[in-house]
């Protein structure tokens, strides 16, 4: 049931999901959905500021809020506190009519809190009391992340739609033009083989086995992920005839290289959502972490799984390691890859 708002009509609507960038480009049918019930209505974003090109773009988005995450760690010295203080007041003045948190944490429930809105709504399973921010809290499914979100802008009043797509800025766009012009680059995979936790990185040298394969089709391989990965995936970078863009990357970037990509192949990771944002086939690997919940929407094809009770093993338990990601062959890839490259050349 819709929640009953003190104003059914908002004329500014505020979203809130900071992070992380997989989660961020995921959300943005919220955002779409909103937009399409009330179409007159401003949206903003708050957005952590690494990740703003992945929302700057979007039609649905008036302006991005900006969330300085790393200025703001320290609020608790006079200096950052300050900073905290002036940032809080800068959303309360905006005067939003409408606040959704699709975070659910103690930081982003503080944030809807200090909007000072009337409306302001967010899942009731909050994490570190970030219910507390909320005046509406909803009761979410065990489903998948990108059907909780659109579940708090149902709750609001408007339809779900899911509609994924992405925007990228025309810069990132011509740069990566440009660079293909330049190298001479013609179609191209993309794989992002890095991850933050081991647990869900699939063996380097198993990326270099589908790297050869693809190669040997005479296409080229580009490798993308954050400069400050380089280290965990050295070995792929040095092989040849892989085209490494570590160096070059911004979020904006990867959403450029990816959106002209003919396929993309990475871990659980941001990658996936940014291809699915841009309609782009795709290969995920999983092994601790539960598609069903966290994976490529609407993609349940372009998965391939370990054999993992998902109620056992959570990913941020480094004694893991990356022996569940071992299970999936490379086999099993190479005979997804030459499926996906099949229908891409019969479209």
């Amino acid at each position: 049931m819709p929640i009953l708002m003190s104003n059914p009509v908002p004329n500014r609507i505020l979203f809130i999901r900071p992070s992380a960038l997989g989660d961020v480009c995921r959300s943005v049918p919220v955002v779409a959905s909103l937009k399409k019930h009330w179409p007159d209505a401003t949206i903003d974003w708050l957005v952590q500021s690494e990740f703003i090109d992945a929302v700057s773009m979007h039609p649905a988005v008036n302006e991005v809020i900006p969330f300085p995450r790393q200025s703001l760690r320290r609020w608790y010295f006079p200096k950052g506190f300050f900073k905290m203080l002036a940032f809080l007041r800068l959303l309360k003045s905006k005067k939003y009519d409408l606040v959704i948190d699709g975070q659910g944490l103690g930081r982003s429930g503080l944030f809807a809190w200090a909007t000072r809105c009337k409306t302001r709504i967010g899942p009731a399973s909050a994490r570190e009391f970030g219910w507390l921010g909320y005046t509406q809290k909803v009761q979410t499914k065990r489903e998948h992340a990108v059907d909780q979100m659109l579940a708090l802008s149902e709750a609001a009043g408007a339809p779900s739609i899911q509609d994924m797509q992405l925007s990228a800025n025309e810069s990132d766009v011509s740069w990566w033009n440009q660079f293909q012009e330049q190298r001479a680059i013609g179609p191209y995979i993309v794989i992002a083989p890095t991850s933050r936790w081991e647990s869900k990185q699939w063996p380097v040298e198993r990326y270099i086995e589908v790297a050869q394969h693809i190669i040997a089709k005479g296409m080229n391989v580009v490798v993308v992920g954050a400069p400050n990965e380089t280290v965990q995936i050295e070995p792929i970078l040095s092989y040849d005839g892989m085209l490494n863009l570590l160096p070059e990357m911004t979020i904006g970037r990867v959403m450029a290289v990816i959106a002209q990509s003919k396929l993309v192949i990475a871990n659980d990771s941001a990658a996936l959502h940014i291809a699915v944002g841009f309609h782009r086939p795709c290969i995920g690997l999983f092994g601790p972490t539960n598609p069903a919940l966290v994976g490529p929407y609407q993609c349940e094809d372009a998965v391939i799984t370990a054999k993992v009770n998902y109620d056992s093993v959570h990913y941020k338990n480094r004694s893991l390691g990356n022996h569940l990601m071992k299970q999936i062959s490379t086999k099993e890839v190479l005979a997804k890859v030459d499926a996906c490259l099949k229908g891409e050349t019969n479209e």
